[in-house]
């Protein structure tokens, strides 16, 4: 993700709403083009979203579970023994925190406010008002059924989940005189007009679980259901939040005016002037249902984002792509694919004009239209009519096939869907939410603590851990790891038939000798063996490294899955955290490339065994700055490799790869895969050392790219390489290079672009690919096929990113 501090924000990072780039005449829009309602700058932000003070410790807190009148949650009745293992106070640090241990009544009466804010601060956590990041304090914040009555805004904190109970979902319920820009805010405005973080570095968070209700406030108010300026690795699932739809209603669902990713899926929203007022550098959306909104889905801003599995009904406007006007739209690019509109008068609005800039590009794949005037709305009238019917495949923007780019607006043939990849009995891609065993009792489940590992960042737990989840496969039952750092000296086998769940991210890290020959890759996890099939579940964990690892692979997935088997919520973090020993004190920027910052072999290799794989907001990420360090200050750590694909029937929504030296995605002998929104970084520290010539030398078994020819200009790592592969849809993609030796210069907009030469990379006996909404940052070429250019960022300048609407080879 692209890093940033509070005293000094690159020129186009989200440090305050005014600082979202447009379109080719370089202008910043303002707070009132961003759309915030009106009551909402950001001087009235800070001032009426102060948190009340909540420093004061609490005393005496009993652990409290559902009570006899509750739908049972195991999540709240499981024994909590989770730690913080590098917390200054492991040992009387609370990661768990029911909101009723804190004083919170959930009667509908109580003003709640004060015991939920005090919940997610204790223990000296890191909130908004710090402008400070810590892996140090996770926390899951619970909330058990009840009606939580709040009169100003509960204020998130980094690292923390906000969850409820989902057998009986409760409800966050605001006075008629809240004030606040959210009832929950993800980053919290300042007294100096700027947010607490800066947003593209706001990580580790979710939210679950809950209703927000926003009935009592008056419909002409400024009201807004959830504020969610945010990074990677964090999610909102399972969410429902209801509006006023009386005349004149300026209430908003979700407001993101800025940030660097983020997934949401499973969200209803109900009402309003707008469902969601969403800009963002780029965001995967999944199974958002919005209804009598006057706009369900404002799209502020962005460079690029994915829509999947839309509904959205009774508004007239469902989807606004229009901000900023013709020729300079601050919008880069959508995709919507598998949706249903209902019942709108417009389904979609542009502003997009034939140019040489590709600014609202839009990609439209099997969306169901019914009783819909208006299918696509430009500045002068109907481009697309409407009616109840269904568009197969329509767009505008760039076209490359492969030569261009021509100028298109209209349908054309969408890809043949792999019939393994659709969901049984419809032409949709197959989709799964992240489990969450709502109906599992506490003895479907297994303690990894109680189970003899310490989770203590220093004990070595592979033996206790292995036992457990080659027990517990075999039994039926669900792993579930306490929160803490597990350090492995060996690899994890997980068997076929192993669920596994995390509490707060807890971490597998990886150690010692056995990592530590780079010529030798070992992996950290291994799920299944080459030759076994089966499922697996696995959710909310994250893999990391201890010192210098250069041989460790950190999922190796060989496992020929069934249906259903996948990730959620599983990332890598390598180097950048405390216990590490891949922090400033290590790795400084300054360095030469030291052994001792060599982490890991590769991220995630899924193997040419493996099939039926899904991933779901995973995000690869080697650090390019220290997570606890006071300036979030930038690091030099070095990996091998992103995520090699060389399996078939592969999904991966919402996934990221970034800063690896060789590359980020490849996809090599791969059969059958759809992705979106994919997203890259190339390490900052290239091109000193590029990608050839960094520590981690080529494997012609791994089919690497050797980087023996480029074209003119630094040979960086490539952000997506697709070699020999057949049947690659992606439906999204933003391959970024923002620095050259750290320092900005190269990708600066609209030119030079020259931070590298190139980026995307087909090869050999690649057929049916398709590319749709390609955006690139900071790269000359940014499409290559066989060391050929095949499109050159001069003729798709667009907002900062350079965009390519349709890609097909």
């Amino acid at each position: 993700m692209l890093f940033a501090t509070l005293a000094s924000c690159l020129s186009f990072i989200a440090c305050a709403p005014t600082q979202v780039l447009a379109g080719p005449a370089l202008a910043r829009p303002s707070s009132s083009t961003l759309k915030p309602l009106a009551k909402h700058t950001s001087s009235s932000i800070a001032s009426t979203s102060s948190p009340i003070a909540l420093e004061t410790p609490v005393v005496a807190i009993q652990a409290t579970s559902e009570t006899s009148d509750d739908v049972s949650y195991w999540l709240a009745d499981i024994t909590h023994q989770g730690i913080a293992a590098f917390n200054s106070n492991p040992s009387t640090y609370k990661v768990f925190r029911n909101v009723k241990d804190y004083g919170a009544k959930g009667d509908g009466v109580t003003d709640d406010t004060a015991a939920i804010n005090l919940a997610i601060s204790d223990g000296g956590r890191y909130g908004p008002a710090s402008r400070e990041t810590s892996t140090t304090t996770p926390a899951i914040v619970y909330f058990p059924e009840g009606t939580y009555l709040i009169s100003t805004s509960i204020i998130d904190y980094y690292f923390t989940q906000l969850i409820g109970n989902p057998n009986s979902i409760p409800v966050i319920k605001a006075t008629a005189g809240f004030t606040g820009l959210g009832l929950i805010d993800g980053d919290q405005y300042q007294s100096d007009g700027g947010q607490g973080w800066g947003s593209t570095n706001v990580f580790f968070r979710q939210i679950r679980n809950l209703k927000l209700d926003l009935t009592n406030i008056p419909a002409t108010s400024g009201a807004t259901g959830i504020h969610w300026p945010t990074g990677q690795a964090s999610s909102i699932q399972n969410v429902e939040i209801e509006l006023s739809s009386a005349s004149g209603t300026q209430h908003q669902g979700i407001f993101i005016e800025n940030g660097s990713g983020g997934f949401l899926t499973d969200v209803t929203i109900t009402g309003g002037l707008y469902g969601a007022n969403i800009g963002n550098q780029q965001f995967t959306m999944r199974n958002l249902v919005i209804s009598d909104a006057v706009t369900c889905i404002s799209q502020i801003w962005d460079w690029g984002w994915t829509y999947q599995g839309l509904k959205l009904s009774n508004c007239t406007t469902a989807l606004a792509v229009n901000n900023g006007g013709a020729g300079d739209q601050l919008v880069g690019s959508v995709t919507v694919l598998d949706s249903t509109i209902q019942d709108c008068s417009t389904f979609v609005a542009t502003a997009w004009a034939s140019s040489t800039f590709s600014n609202g590009s839009l990609i439209l794949e099997n969306i169901v239209l019914e009783d819909v005037t208006v299918a696509v709305k430009g500045t002068s009238g109907t481009i697309l009519a409407g009616g109840s019917t269904t568009i197969s495949a329509w767009g505008q923007g760039h076209k490359y096939t492969p030569d261009g780019p021509t100028n298109f607006q209209g349908t054309f043939t969408a890809p043949t869907r792999p019939s393994a990849l659709l969901a049984s009995g419809s032409s949709n891609y197959y989709t799964k939410s992240k489990p969450q065993y709502e109906t599992s009792p506490i003895a479907s489940f297994v303690s990894i603590r109680t189970a003899g590992a310490t989770g203590d960042g220093s004990t070595d737990d592979t033996s206790a851990i292995q036992s457990a989840l080659t027990s517990a496969a075999s039994s039926g039952h669900i792993v579930y790891f306490d929160a803490g750092t597990y350090k492995v000296t060996d690899t994890l086998y997980f068997p076929p038939g192993s669920r596994i769940v995390g509490e707060a991210y807890p971490v597998i890290m990886a150690s010692g000798s056995v990592f530590s020959t780079i010529s030798k890759p070992i992996p950290v996890v291994q799920v299944g063996k080459s030759g076994e099939s089966g499922s697996i579940e696995w959710s909310d964990m994250i893999i990391s490294t201890e010192g210098s690892t250069p041989g460790a692979v950190l999922i190796e997935w060989n496992l020929a899955a069934d249906a259903g088997s996948g990730m959620w919520d599983v990332h890598t973090r390598i180097g950048g955290f405390t216990g590490s020993e891949q922090q400033v004190a290590q790795c400084p920027t300054s360095a030469a490339v030291s052994t001792a910052c060599e982490v890991a072999y590769m991220s995630m290799h899924i193997t040419s065994t493996a099939s039926d794989v899904y991933l779901e907001n995973v995000w690869l990420w080697t650090a390019d700055h220290d997570l606890d360090s006071a300036e979030n200050t930038q690091i030099s750590v070095y990996s091998g490799r992103g995520l090699l694909v060389e399996g078939k029937n592969i999904w991966l929504y919402g996934t990221a790869v970034e800063h690896h030296q060789l590359y980020q995605y490849q996809f090599s002998g791969a059969n059958n895969v759809v992705a979106g929104f994919i997203q890259t970084e190339t390490p900052y520290y290239q091109p000193s050392p590029n990608a050839a010539n960094g520590p981690y030398p080529t494997n012609s078994t791994l089919n690497d790219p050797d980087y023996s020819t480029c074209l003119s200009g630094n040979c960086d790592a490539l952000g997506l390489r697709v070699l020999d592969s057949e049947d690659i849809v992606v439906y999204g993609a933003g391959l970024y290079s923002f620095f050259n030796d750290y320092s900005t210069t190269c990708s600066t907009f609209p030119t030079p672009e020259n931070c590298q030469s190139e980026i995307f990379s087909v090869e050999g006996t690649t057929s049916n690919l398709v590319v749709y909404t390609l955006s690139t940052v900071g790269v000359t070429n940014m499409i290559v096929k066989d060391g050929t250019s095949l499109a050159v960022v001069s003729d798709n300048l667009a907002t900062y990113a350079a965009t390519i609407a349709y890609f097909t080879l």
